[in-house]
């Protein structure tokens, strides 16, 4: 196991480089990248129904692996098809990643023992609530809930409610940390320590908050939204998975702000995210009987002009797993995307669209720029000073940035 301090030294330096080699200096960005492209080729094999065990080449060593694997959050899932023999690999590596899954298995009942206390404390004071993303997918989407990586409880509130909930997180005894340039979101975690175990895994005990939103939309920066605003409850579903009801998104609603989120981290999509949108497009809305929820998620993104912020995520997914985003859609979104956005996503690669050497920071909110007023809004964004960077925030941010690939908030 690494020690604090070292850990805490090699997510400073990265704090300021924004390179990866300072996370992992015993990896070589070429044994890194070759893992990458390792691991996005089990997955589409596996996604794509191959015959018998896919096998893990055996010149790539479990470190290189490892690492990659966790930067990406397929780590648990690979090693569940590892588990049930989909993946066939040598001893040491088929042990690291049944590790991986075991931590995976139990962050998943941790984070779920949170949220039930959590929705418990808002359905008391009658407070609907959506689970968005990993909390949702994991257990609707994924195989088995540790196999979808998450860092945090994402939930949304209609914002008549955002005091009220406020109010019943602070009285669970969380803490709010939250960010002027993300005024629609605020992070709850439990006070004191919030020191990682590792940057090897994606550790059980590791740090948790609950990410509470008052709508789905993604703001690059002020001036520029995704649009995608918040959920109808009418056309919600009303899940009973955990110790109280809550709200999911319905398709295409789902499928679409997925999308939107992945490619948010333009520079940093995790391979991961791609295999949840394949998983999630491939169950609702493949073959048999989805020509219908494609027509609808064509006609938000027209209606909404989110089709620009779904077409990176969407794109690179159907690469990885061809037959798996619907034709038109794809050139519709494409139609609607900046033309500097289609050449740079089209010269990325699924394996590789996470950068990490290095992680290319303020450049990523830009790529949206469409006219000449949202390239002004985002000049005006950038000279303008930001206050409230607490020390939380910037430990949060790092985290982020190693493992949930997040905006620089």
């Amino acid at each position: 196991m690494e020690r604090p301090e070292e850990i805490n030294a090699r997510v400073a330096r990265f704090g300021v480089t924004r390179h990866a080699r300072d996370l992992w200096p015993d990896v070589s960005v070429r044994a890194f990248r070759a893992a990458e492209v390792e691991l996005a080729r089990i997955a589409t094999a596996v996604l794509s129904g191959t015959t018998g065990p896919v096998a893990v080449r055996p010149d790539l060593g479990p470190r290189a692996l490892g690492v990659a694997a966790f930067a990406g959050g397929v780590g648990p899932l690979v090693g569940y098809w590892c588990e049930t023999g989909h993946v066939a690999a040598d001893p040491a590596v088929a042990r690291l990643f049944a590790m991986h899954l075991e931590h995976g298995r139990r962050r998943a009942a941790r984070l779920r023992g949170e949220l039930d206390r959590v929705i418990g404390a808002m359905a008391a004071r009658g407070i609907e609530v959506w689970v968005l993303k990993g909390m949702h997918t994991a257990y609707r989407y994924f195989p088995d809930p540790g196999t979808r990586c998450y860092a945090d409880i994402d939930l949304l509130v209609h914002p008549d409610s955002w005091v009220t909930a406020c109010q019943v997180l602070a009285g669970l005894g969380l803490v709010e940390h939250r960010h002027p340039s993300q005024p629609r979101d605020s992070a709850w975690a439990p006070p004191g320590d919030r020191q990682l175990h590792t940057l090897d895994y994606v550790h059980a005990d590791g740090p948790w908050s609950v990410d509470l939103h008052s709508s789905l939309d993604r703001v690059p920066f002020e001036g520029l939204e995704t649009r995608l605003g918040s959920p109808d409850a009418a056309a919600g579903e009303v899940w009973q998975e955990f110790s109280h009801p809550v709200r999911i998104l319905a398709q295409p609603q789902l499928l679409a702000y997925l999308a939107v989120h992945a490619s948010s981290h333009f520079y940093a999509m995790m391979l991961g995210r791609l295999i949840e949108l394949v998983l999630v497009a491939r169950r609702d809305l493949g073959a048999g009987g989805g020509a219908a929820g494609w027509t609808e998620l064509r006609e938000l993104a027209q209606r909404t002009g989110a089709g620009r912020f779904m077409f990176p995520a969407l794109d690179l997914a159907e690469r990885l797993v061809p037959g798996s985003i619907d034709e038109t859609v794809l050139r519709q979104v494409a139609a609607a995307a900046p033309r500097r956005l289609r050449r740079l996503v089209r010269a990325m690669a699924p394996a590789t669209a996470q950068r990490l050497h290095p992680f290319p920071g303020l450049r990523e909110r830009f790529v949206w720029v469409a006219s000449f007023s949202e390239a002004l809004a985002a000049l005006v964004w950038l000279i303008r000073p930001h206050h409230g960077d607490t020390q939380w925030a910037r430990v949060r941010r790092a985290w982020r940035r190693i493992f949930h690939a997040s905006l620089t908030r």
